[in-house]
């Protein structure tokens, strides 16, 4: 019994109808791999049948033989290591039926342990290949695939309700191939996620999946500047007000800012020594440009190469004069930054409908279109604490995972992925800080 108790405590096997003799480990080959073998007996005394339920009184139910089985368990030092349980098998005088002796430790006629099952699903939660966790694991691809797919519908949505404010996103997954998501804005919990991204089935999603009075107590969805989105989120939910993150707001004119720089270099890159001097400045110092006012430094001065000791205010307003339409795109672009940073959405409006400088690169005059032709739900921004940055977080890893997994071929499997990857992080970050704290 000490033996016993002793290989109990080392594999973690709390049911003590397991016994374990003395040399009861060996090694041995198994799928061409050299392994560790740990034999053991499971027997008891039952106390009715399985398949009758009759008790077991005056020995109705009696030993008939023994039936060994190999459990897939996880690694002890630098082997695969396999149970080989002897279960007790019995017979029942009742209904002539017979049973196997079972076990916590593994399901009925399942020949991995459940200890693998949960170290599966705890190293899925992180950004790791199916091929590592097979090699770390023992298991085959397919069988921790299907582990993870049973546990996934555990977080499956269950389509009764839909919180009150939404985002909705999109990424990548595939070649050319687009997936569509959407969270609840204020949890970060992702409620469902679509193969496609096309108007039609995200449409067909939310009419089958969620009645219209579910559908009309939806409050805002925020999202990025697509119009697809725009177009069907009023017939879809008539009550929800849209909100354009103003993220993607700062994004658009930082984009068109940088554009126009980038325009103006390659104008500057000529064979004049003077020339090739301003397009080296404006190449090094590409982010001064892109800095919003309030940031920049009026008083300290620095050695910046190219320029020397200067002041950074004074480096920025040297490039601007090197032509006018770099300096009233940057005009034009600072003050939608600052209506934006004050959170002022009469300024951002005053700022769209002033004349646009004849100077200002067509970059940014194609931004102030953009802008002033979805300013109904972009002062949304300014009125909603809500934006898109949890769901932006969200597709940051699921690109990872991607990476990581060097694609996925089938969506469905993808998805389960993604789901039990955000379902079970929390608890593994959790189990992690206890263990710190012990």
């Amino acid at each position: 019994m000490p033996t016993s108790n002793d290989m109990q405590k080392v594999l973690d096997i709390q049911d003590k109808n397991m016994i374990f003799e003395d040399h009861c480990v060996s090694y041995g080959v198994h799928k061409q791999k050299k392994c560790k073998f740990i034999d053991c007996t499971l027997t008891y005394i039952p106390t009715e049948c399985k398949k009758c339920q009759t008790s077991n009184k005056a020995y109705t139910i009696i030993k008939n033989g023994t039936q060994t089985s190999r459990i897939t368990f996880p690694m002890t030092g630098i082997y695969p290591t396999y149970l080989r349980v002897k279960k007790q098998r019995f017979k029942c005088k009742a209904c002539e039926a017979t049973f196997t002796a079972e076990t916590p430790i593994v399901k009925e006629h399942c020949f991995i342990s459940n200890f693998i099952k949960a170290e599966i699903l705890m190293k899925s939660a992180d950004a790791r290949s199916i091929k590592s966790l097979s090699e770390e694991t023992n298991v085959s691809h397919a069988t921790i695939q299907r582990i993870i797919n049973e546990q996934s519908k555990e977080y499956r949505p269950y389509y009764h309700s839909l919180p009150e404010n939404l985002s909705f996103d999109e990424f990548k997954y595939g070649e050319g191939q687009m997936a569509f998501e959407y969270i609840d804005v204020v949890s970060g919990t992702i409620v469902d996620i679509l193969e496609s991204k096309d108007t039609r089935t995200i449409k067909n999603h939310f009419r089958s999946r969620y009645s219209q009075k579910q559908r009309s107590q939806v409050k805002t969805i925020t999202t990025d500047i697509n119009a697809s989105y725009v177009s069907f989120i009023p017939e879809l939910f008539p009550n929800a007000d849209i909100i354009i993150d103003r993220f993607h707001i700062i994004q658009l004119v930082n984009r068109s800012m940088n554009k126009t720089r980038v325009k103006v270099m390659n104008r500057l890159r000529t064979s004049n020594g003077e020339d090739q001097k301003k397009y080296r400045r404006l190449k090094r110092f590409w982010k001064k440009l892109l800095k919003k006012e309030s940031a920049v430094s009026y008083t300290d001065y620095q050695y910046f190469p190219l320029f020397g000791q200067r002041l950074e205010a004074a480096i920025i307003s040297e490039m601007l004069a090197y032509d006018p339409e770099l300096k009233a795109t940057y005009t034009m672009y600072q003050a939608i930054l600052k209506a934006v940073e004050h959170n002022d959405s009469k300024q951002l409006r005053t700022v769209l409908d002033q004349p646009a400088s004849p100077e200002l690169s067509g970059y940014m005059k194609t931004s102030l279109k953009t802008l002033s032709a979805h300013f109904l739900y972009i002062q949304n921004t300014f009125y909603y604490p809500y934006n898109n940055g949890k769901i932006e977080g969200i597709n940051n890893k699921i690109k990872v995972l991607n990476r990581v997994a060097y694609g996925y071929g089938n969506f469905i499997h993808y998805k389960n992925r993604i789901i039990l990857h955000f379902n079970l992080k929390p608890i593994r970050n959790k189990i992690k800080m206890i263990e710190k704290e012990r």
